[in-house]
C-alpha cells in the first residue's frame, strides 16, 4: 500500500479565508480561550505585518491593529471545509481518511492511471490546494507515517517515505508529533528523548507502565508493525454543496474562484460515483431587503450529453455567469447535481472516434449556446414530408444537439433515396437548349426519373419527375420537371421547363 497525506497546518484560518474574494481579504486572527483569557491561535499574513501574533493575548492584539477580524476557533466548520476538499481529492483515489487538519488517501491503485507518484501527488496536491487551504505533504508505506511526514513537512513541500528510507525519516521525527504523547511531552523531554528512534530505545514493558499502551500503538502503525485499519470516506447518494460567502459581492468575477472550487467538489463526488452529470443548477442566494425582494437568481444548465468534465462545466456556468444580471448582493451559493447518469470512460484510443468527434461538436454547441444564449443555435430540423422545400427548416437546437438531428434523420428519410446536400430555394429555372437543360453546359440525365406528388393536404401539391444530371465538369445536379396536364397540353412533352432544386457535395 502507498499512502499520501495532506496537512493543513493553517487549517484554523484557511477555512474563514477561503470564503472571502482574494481582494477583499481582511487583517484577521482565529482565536482560543484558555481559562479567562482569550489568546490568538494564528494570525493571516495582513495581521501579521501589523505586528500581530500566536500566542498573543487578544487585547494586546487589538490594541496594535483595532480594526482586527476576530474569529473564534470553529472544529465544526473545519471538518465541512476537509470534508469539501476530500471531494475534489476523490477524482484520483476512492480511498480517503479524515484526519482533524488533514487528509490521508491510499494510492496505490491510481499510480499508473495518473502516470505515477511524482504526478500523482502534484495533481492531489493542487486539487485540494485549490480549495483555498495551505498544504504540507507526505508520503509514506503507512498511513500513521504518512501523517507524520506530512505534520512535520514545511508548507508547501512534501516528504517522500515510500522505499528503504522509511523507517530513517521516521527515527528522526520529534516525539511531538505523536498524539498520543502530547500529555507526558515534559515528562519524555526530560528523560532525554526528543525522536521516535530514541522513544523506540526505551523499554517497550516501562513505556506501556508510565505512558499507557496508546504510545506504542500509534508507534507501531506508524512503522508498520502492527494492523492500521482506516475508516474510508462515505459520500452521500445526491450531491447539493452551499458555501456563505464573508462578504457581499456584487460582481460575477469575484465568485468565479469559489465557483471553481465547487465544480470541482462535485466532479469528485461524480467520480467517487461513476457518474456523470446531465443537468446541473446554480443558485446566488441574496440579502433580502424592502428595496430588493429578489431572493435568489438560479441558473439551470442542461447538458446535451452527460459529463465529469470539471473544465467544460466550468466553462458553461462561467458563459451563463457573464450573462447573468446580479440583482442585489450574493451571501450565498448553492451548487445541485440535478441529474446524473453513469458515466462513460475516456476515449483512449489512438485515432478519434464517430462518438469522440460528437462529443467534440456538442461541447463545442453547448459553449456557442452557453455565451450567445440558446436562441442564438439553430440547426436543420427534417421534416417527415417528400416535397423538398417542406422537408426541413431551421429551428432552435435543443439539448440532445446534434445527436437529436442525426435520430430524426433515420427515422424520416429512408436509406435508399438519394438527396443533395444543398437545395435552392426558390429553385432555378434552368434554360433549355436542344430539348436538354443547360447550366453552365448542357446536362445529361444519368439517374431518373423519380416522381413525387404530394401537398393535397394544405393546398400546395406538386407533381415533379426528378432527375440527377451531370454537367461537363463531373457536378451532380437535382433536377425536375413538372408534371402537370394542362402544361403538357400547351406546352407539349418537348417544351416542358426545367428547374434546378439542389446540388450534390
Amino acid at each position: 500500500m502507498l499512502w499520501i497525506a495532506l496537512h493543513c497546518p493553517t487549517l484554523s484560518l484557511d477555512w474563514i479565508e477561503r470564503r472571502f474574494p482574494a481582494a477583499l481579504i481582511p487583517a484577521m486572527a482565529v482565536t482560543v480561550r484558555k481559562g479567562n483569557q482569550v489568546y490568538i491561535q494564528q494570525a493571516n499574513k495582513p495581521a501579521q505585518q501589523q505586528g500581530v501574533t500566536a500566542h498573543q493575548s487578544l487585547v494586546s492584539a487589538l490594541s496594535l491593529l483595532p480594526h482586527l477580524v476576530v474569529v473564534e476557533h470553529d472544529p465544526n466548520e473545519e471538518k465541512k471545509v476537509l470534508g469539501e476538499a476530500a471531494y475534489a481529492a476523490l477524482r484520483f483515489t476512492p480511498s480517503i481518511v479524515m484526519q482533524d487538519s488533514g487528509l490521508i488517501a491510499e494510492v496505490s491503485a491510481s499510480l499508473k492511471l495518473f502516470g505515477g507518484l511524482k504526478k500523482l501527488c502534484q495533481l492531489l496536491n493542487r486539487a485540494v490546494a485549490a480549495q483555498g487551504l495551505q498544504l504540507c505533504a507526505g508520503v509514506a508505506p503507512t498511513a500513521g507515517g504518512a501523517w507524520l511526514l506530512a505534520r512535520s513537512a514545511s508548507t508547501q513541500t512534501v516528504i517522500n517515505g515510500a522505499g528503504a528510507k522509511f523507517r530513517s525519516l521516521l527515527d528522526s521525527l520529534p516525539v511531538s508529533l505523536l498524539e498520543s504523547a502530547q500529555p507526558y511531552l515534559e515528562v519524555i523531554h526530560g528523560i532525554g528523548c526528543k525522536t521516535l528512534a530514541e522513544l523506540q530505545q526505551l523499554p517497550r514493558s516501562g513505556i506501556a507502565r508510565r505512558f499507557g499502551p496508546d504510545l506504542l500503538s500509534e508507534l507501531d502503525r506508524a512503522y508498520g508493525d502492527s494492523p492500521d485499519p482506516r475508516k474510508w470516506l462515505e459520500v452521500p447518494e445526491y450531491f447539493q454543496q452551499k458555501m456563505r460567502l464573508m462578504a457581499q459581492v456584487e460582481s460575477a468575477e469575484l465568485l468565479l474562484v469559489p465557483v471553481q472550487r465547487m465544480i470541482e467538489q462535485m466532479c469528485g463526488w461524480l467520480a467517487s460515483r461513476h457518474a456523470a452529470v446531465s443537468a446541473f443548477s446554480f443558485v446566488l442566494h441574496h440579502e433580502y431587503s424592502l428595496r430588493q425582494p429578489h431572493k435568489s437568481t438560479p441558473v439551470n444548465i442542461r447538458l446535451s450529453e452527460q459529463s465529469s468534465d470539471s473544465g467544460h462545466l466550468m466553462i458553461l456556468l462561467r458563459e451563463r455567469l457573464e450573462r447573468t444580471k446580479i440583482l442585489a448582493s450574493v451571501y450565498e451559493l448553492e451548487l445541485t447535481a440535478d441529474e446524473i447518469t453513469g458515466g462513460a470512460d475516456a476515449n483512449l484510443e489512438l485515432f478519434p472516434t464517430a462518438q469522440s468527434e460528437s462529443t467534440s461538436l456538442n461541447r463545442f454547441i453547448e459553449k456557442l449556446s452557453s455565451r450567445l444564449g440558446p436562441q442564438a443555435i439553430t440547426g436543420l430540423k427534417l421534416v417527415s414530408d417528400y416535397r423538398p422545400e417542406c422537408s426541413q427548416r431551421f429551428e432552435l437546437l435543443e439539448t440532445d444537439g446534434m445527436n437529436g438531428l442525426r435520430e430524426a434523420h433515420r427515422e424520416t428519410i429512408p436509406e435508399e433515396l438519394v438527396r443533395p446536400a444543398w437545395l435552392m430555394d426558390p429553385p432555378l429555372e434552368l434554360k433549355v437548349q436542344r430539348r436538354q437543360p443547360v447550366y453552365g453546359s448542357p446536362l445529361k440525365l444519368i439517374e431518373g426519373p423519380e416522381r413525387i406528388e404530394a401537398g393535397w393536404w394544405d393546398d400546395a401539391l406538386i407533381a415533379r419527375d426528378y432527375f440527377i444530371a451531370e454537367n461537363e465538369t463531373g457536378q451532380l445536379l437535382w433536377i425536375y420537371c413538372e408534371r402537370t396536364v394542362a402544361e403538357q397540353d400547351k406546352k407539349g412533352e418537348e417544351n416542358k421547363s426545367w428547374y434546378l432544386q439542389g446540388l450534390f457535395g
